[in-house]
């Protein structure tokens, strides 16, 4: 069970997800590096450009600011400028507001007139602002002589405003509802004093960031199809790069389960999959010499076992059970005391005969079970030839007792009927008992001993035991000890 769970877990771990492989983190992580090498630039990108726009609105505001104090002051003669170190105007000098009705009278124009002439230069609106006594820039008039709601500078603070207001400004204003990229040129008193603030617009900030979000999207679908052939690239790379790898891991399961017989591959290579290919390999090798021991090993010992063991019976044979009665013999000068016994059973022939060699077989299969039913663990029964079979019993207190009890328990053992092919099989069984040392202290002695025993208890008419008397002899009568 164990063994197939140990298959099962190999089998899983060579069919990993693609997730969990090698080429698919080395994938994902390349992707994964891609993107953030692609973002990075983006970002990069994205802030170049919104300086580079701010850049251009701001040049094309302070353009602007100029087209438009050059149309006021052709107008508005009176009107003078102030300007920057660079020449940019930054304020409108007038003695009154711009636009009221003394400068209408004495130019001829209205304020939307002046405003739609520098309109038509710059392409966008412009405004006319005045501050109101509560500092509010209210609209006096637009070029496009539209609905125009108060101008607010970016700022929550009225102080904020109010500086804006009287410096120069570019960027972002809302007036009314909308907000634009404006120039704003303060016209002030000669004193200082703010009129009003001279608007003109380059665009609106939806229509201006319009170009950001085209951008974007570019950039997306330009992401979509990088990655996508990215993914495709690095797909072909890395199943070329280590289409290697999950043979390998094939051939190390097949080594694992003992699965030896075919040759690593890549062995070839000289980079490190060619490396690792060539452990592999010889791990291989090692583990098929192994087997081949243990094979070697395995087959030693079945043939020492068969050397050693019946065939039939799969009790010990007469070659193990001369050495165990050889090594118990060594014993008996440090106190042991084992008995000997010799069997044989009666009337197997005619079973033989009459029912076959199967049969009788089988009776002999059957009986060594009975008798080894019979026996402690230290003791030995052991098939010496056709039904000739022998005993080691160990003494542990009374070896004559002990000896004739388990002959007893033999004789009625096997006394009792056997079903054989479907016929009740009834045979004996003649027992010939030797103790050690009192019968003999060498093997030989022992046996002789055991097996005048037996023709004795023979002699005496069959299922029967005998046990060994010194006065007993192959001619003797017979004696029951």
């Amino acid at each position: 069970m164990q063994e197939v769970k140990a298959d099962n877990a190999l089998n899983s771990k060579a069919t990993l997800p693609w997730h969990r492989t090698v080429v698919g983190k080395v994938a994902i992580f390349m992707l994964l590096g891609v993107i953030f090498a692609y973002l990075m630039g983006a970002m990069l990108g994205f802030t170049m450009v919104e300086r580079s726009a701010r850049d251009q609105w701001s040049r094309e505001a302070q353009v602007n600011a100029q087209i438009v104090s050059a149309t006021i002051r052709r107008i508005y003669t009176s009107v003078a400028v102030r300007t920057d170190p660079t020449g940019q105007v930054t304020q409108l000098v007038a003695a009154r507001p711009i636009g009221d009705e003394d400068s209408v009278l004495s130019t001829g124009f209205s304020p939307i007139d002046v405003l739609a002439l520098a309109s038509a230069q710059t392409r966008h609106n412009v405004w006319l602002f005045a501050l109101t006594d509560n500092d509010r820039l209210a609209p006096v008039a637009d070029a496009f002589n539209s609905t125009t709601g108060d101008m607010l500078f970016p700022t929550t603070s009225e102080v904020g405003r109010s500086s804006l207001a009287n410096a120069f400004y570019v960027g972002f204003a809302r007036i009314g509802d909308e907000e634009h990229f404006v120039s704003s040129l303060p016209i002030i008193s000669p004193q200082g004093d703010l009129h009003g603030v001279v608007v003109s617009s380059i665009g609106l900030k939806s229509e201006l960031y319009q170009v950001h979000r085209e951008l974007i999207l570019k950039v997306a679908a330009s992401l979509g199809v990088v990655l996508l052939a990215t993914a495709l690239l690095i797909s072909m790379l890395m199943n070329q790069l280590f289409r290697p790898v999950p043979r390998l891991i094939r051939a190390l399961t097949h080594i694992a389960q003992n699965e030896t017989g075919r040759a690593t591959p890549y062995t070839w290579r000289s980079d490190e999959i060619g490396c690792m290919a060539q452990a592999i390999e010889a791990l291989r090798k090692k583990v098929e010499e192994r087997e081949q021991l243990l094979e070697v090993k395995e087959q030693a010992l079945r043939y020492q076992h068969l050397a050693h063991h019946d065939a039939l019976t799969k009790l010990p044979n007469r070659t193990q059970f001369n050495d165990v009665l050889q090594e118990a013999v060594t014993q008996v000068p440090h106190g042991a005391s084992f008995n000997v016994m010799l069997f044989d059973l009666d009337r197997f022939k005619a079973v033989n005969d009459t029912l076959g060699h199967a049969a009788g077989d089988t009776l002999l299969v059957d009986a060594s079970q009975r008798v080894q039913a019979l026996l402690e663990e230290s003791d030995l029964v052991a098939r010496l030839d056709g039904d000739e079979f022998s005993i080691i019993q160990y003494a542990h207190r009374d070896a004559l007792a002990e000896a004739k009890q388990l002959a007893r328990q033999l004789v009625d053992a096997l006394q009792k009927p056997f079903s054989i092919d479907g016929h009740e099989v009834r045979i004996g069984v003649s027992v010939g008992i030797a103790l050690a040392p009192r019968d003999g202290n060498s093997s030989h002695s022992l046996l002789r001993s055991a097996d005048v025993a037996l023709y004795t208890a023979k002699a005496m008419g069959r299922g029967r035991y005998a046990v060994f008397n010194p006065d007993m002899t192959m001619g003797a009568k017979p004696y029951d000890g």
